[in-house]
């Protein structure tokens, strides 16, 4: 059994599942089997030590990881196994289930996730007279969050012996925001309601204050196992250290370079000084990768190596199966975007011949030619329509080439995939939001193409049942049963039985749904003779339900019905001047149904953060600009190291290929909206990527033209103008210097262009390439 376990291990993950006593701290890059390392240690421990399955705790960050370690646990065990493995808050669950009753909370509590929170914090709103314009859910929902992972105190205030305390509490409160708050911790009181961050809370409260509870959980696990331990926040290094207090054996794997969670309270340290916190601490460090060709690997070593970090390791490419036939062609830019026409013919095209024809040209007007290379490709576009037009066509190509491979479209923000959606869409390639809701399952634009439907057709009872209380006209699922029996009875239409019903006070008291039949009645009488883009602003305007997003605070929402007028613009313009709002909704449908009965292969989209842990055969990071990737709210060097962590994730996400593209404007001939590229495409080494549409990154343009810093705070430097200095401050996001000049009273800000030099030890200068425009 033992054998079986380790076969196929490299010695350094051998040593890493037969280290079995004591701290030991992993040091594992991405795709360098730590998954594998991980499942095989569990399986060890208790296969050839024996130890009690419950005994031995696996900790990872998500129900997917989880279900993924404790499948492959089983399956190298060999029998009827029922390993622990859990995510934090899937273990702080099983732990309250048992012990809550320490703190006077019932086991059987509820727990709410994000979303039913916001459920929970609607009524709220009302109540306290809180308009969402002023403070969405979303901003609520993140102030909750905040106080409730910074001040452990709250939980005595949740538990009150007087729950009447936290709404008298919520009436003093200035603050908006503490109003709200106080007046969620009451709702949770009386519906026994605990959220995520309550878990951990309720489960470190009941450890430190209770010893029988903390000594028998201590005694219990004797082995604990953590993943990405580069991502835990101070909570859970606490609760980890607690329950290996007792056996001391305590097993984390992590790789710094991939710590992206800062933002929630992610401290690498807690991973990078494990060592000196822990004495006798065996480290291990794993440094094959098995997942991506080498060219990928060099280029994301290159760039995460602007970040400090003396113990980074220079993965080894393992994999052996991927060749020259396995790359498709880099294909040069678009110049312009291809009209409706010209798409659905190429699309025609690919179905009927298996080739992708004038869809693929080989050379673009400005001489640049495709390019078949292992090498990263660096593709630069006139704007973000021809971006996504580009994703959409190279796509499109890869399709045809390797059938079945998995390809995944990553970007640092949502918005990115408003406009590369809408190219998958034009050419019928199907896709799957994977970090969110897919466009045409969100429930706005579910509810606004019904109320259209409706509009167009009043005898639509499904879109009628959709629509009819939301936003909310005081006509519920009761009222609308009973209407429906009525229907059945006179077997006609909801609409008509509702019409027949305006005398009915029964039914009708308390409601505004006649306005609603009234406003449909009236509309149905011209929306058929109206263009898309007009139908849509008279559906939103008439019916108040853009007003209604905007009050309620799910201005999340509100980019769903942008995206929504730019598709009907699109169709307005594509279609010519006799298309009508029935042609748009029939169109959408098409679509709509593609995309719900997407298969298996379908092109993933998401954002960087959600890809974590995951690989896709062929990968293309979208917006890859200043102020988009690194974010804009990326100042300080921590954040911008974190932004550049990221960057390494996404790149590393690639087994076969990588594009990496950019769009230098927001639309497709806007002048006064140019876009840079980021920062990080100049950092990255010239000859180890395949750069299409113009070497921009290296004519100045990152950063108003001063590409990365060549000095670093503390070294010295010559002006030939105010002589000898002393660098004082980085800005990379400004692209600029704070230096001390001796020769002047005060220190200057000079941008990574201005002409310096760099001093040797004897004060000598030695000339650097400080990015000057070529």
């Amino acid at each position: 059994m033992g054998s079986r376990i380790l076969e196929g291990l490299n010695p350094g993950q051998a040593r890493a599942v037969k280290t079995t006593e004591g701290y030991v701290r992993v040091l594992a890059g991405p795709g360098t089997g730590k998954t594998l390392a991980l499942t095989a240690r569990c399986a060890y421990l208790i296969t050839m030590l024996g130890i009690s399955p419950r005994s031995v705790l696996c900790v990872t960050f998500t129900n997917k990881a989880a279900a993924e370690m404790r499948s492959r646990i089983q399956a190298l065990c060999g029998g009827r196994v029922e390993p622990f493995v859990a995510t934090f808050h899937g273990f702080c669950a099983q732990f309250l289930r048992e012990e809550a009753k320490h703190l006077g909370f019932p086991a059987n509590f509820a727990l709410a996730d994000v979303e039913e929170v916001k459920e929970m914090l609607k009524p709220i709103y009302r109540t306290l007279n809180i308009n969402g314009r002023d403070l969405s859910l979303q901003d609520e929902w993140n102030y909750i969050d905040l106080v409730k992972s910074t001040r452990l105190s709250y939980v005595h205030e949740l538990l009150s012996e007087d729950s009447g305390d936290l709404l008298r509490e919520a009436q003093t409160q200035d603050d908006p925001k503490d109003r709200i708050f106080y007046a969620y911790l009451y709702a949770q009181r009386s519906t026994a309601t605990l959220d995520f961050d309550d878990l951990i809370a309720f489960t470190l409260e009941i450890l430190h204050t209770n010893k029988e509870v903390r000594d028998k959980w201590q005694s219990r696990l004797e082995y604990i196992l953590v993943d990405e331990f580069q991502d835990i926040d101070k909570l859970q290094y606490e609760l980890t250290e607690i329950l290996a207090g007792g056996h001391h054996n305590l097993f984390i794997v992590g790789d710094p370079d991939q710590t992206i969670y800062s933002f929630r309270g992610a401290d690498v340290k807690l991973f990078t000084d494990f060592p000196q916190l822990h004495q006798g601490c065996a480290q291990i460090a794993f440094e094959e990768n098995y997942r991506s060709q080498g060219a990928i690997l060099d280029c994301a070593y290159t760039l995460i190596s602007n970040n400090p970090d003396p113990g980074r390791v220079h993965l080894k490419a393992r994999r052996t199966d991927i060749s020259e036939k396995n790359f498709a062609q880099i294909l040069p830019p678009l110049k312009k975007v291809p009209r409706e026409s010209e798409v659905l013919d190429a699309v025609r095209v690919i179905a009927q011949q298996g080739k992708l024809g004038l869809e693929v040209p080989q050379k673009d007007d400005s001489g640049e030619r495709a390019l078949l290379t292992p090498l990263p490709a660096v593709v630069h576009s006139g704007s973000e329509i021809l971006e996504a037009e580009y994703i959409a066509r190279e796509i499109g190509l890869i399709r045809q080439k390797a059938g079945h491979a998995s390809v995944a479209v990553l970007y640092r923000a949502h918005h990115v995939s408003r406009e590369v959606e809408r190219a998958l869409l034009r050419r019928r390639i199907p896709y799957r939001i994977m970090s969110g809701t897919g466009f045409f399952s969100r429930a706005e634009v579910r509810d606004v193409m019904a109320y259209v439907r409706l509009c167009l057709n009043p005898a639509d009872d499904r879109a009628l049942r959709r629509v009819i209380n939301e936003p909310r006209r005081g006509f519920g699922a009761r009222r609308l049963e009973k209407l429906a029996r009525r229907a059945r009875e006179k077997g006609c239409s909801l609409y008509e039985a509702l019409k027949d019903s305006f005398d009915d006070q029964a039914l009708l008291r308390g409601t505004t749904v006649r306005l609603f039949a009234e406003t449909l009645q009236s509309l149905h009488a011209y929306i058929a003779k109206l263009k898309p883009t007009a139908a849509l602003e008279q559906v939103l305007n008439a019916f108040g339900y853009e007003e209604y997003l905007k009050d309620s605070g799910q201005k999340e929402r509100l980019e769903s019905l942008a995206t929504l007028r730019s598709l009907a613009k699109d169709f307005e313009t594509s279609a010519g001047e006799s298309t009508s709002a029935a042609d748009f909704v029939t169109d959408l449908a098409l679509y709509q149904s593609a995309d719900l009965n997407a298969p298996r292969d379908a092109v993933r989209l998401m954002t960087v953060h959600n890809s974590k842990g995951l690989e896709f055969d062929y990968v293309f990071v979208a917006g890859v600009n200043e102020k988009l990737f690194p974010s804009a709210k990326s100042e300080t060097e921590g954040e911008l190291e974190e932004e550049r962590r990221l960057m390494y994730v996404a790149m590393t996400r690639a087994a076969v290929q990588l594009f990496i593209t950019t769009s230098m404007a927001f639309g497709q001939s806007d002048q006064e909206n140019t876009r840079k590229p980021s920062r990080f495409i100049e950092e990255l080494d010239p000859s180890q990527i395949a750069e299409m549409g113009g070497s921009f990154a290296r004519r100045g343009l990152v950063s108003g033209g001063s590409g990365a810093a060549q000095f670093k705070p503390g070294d010295r430097v010559f002006h030939e103008i105010f002589g000898p200095g002393t660098v004082k401050e980085v800005r990379q996001s400004a692209g600029e210097y704070v230096i001390d000049f001796p020769a002047l009273k005060s220190p200057r800000t000079l941008s990574f262009q201005a002409p310096l030099e760099r001093l040797d030890g004897q004060g000598s200068a030695v000339s650097v390439d400080c990015g000057s425009v070529q």
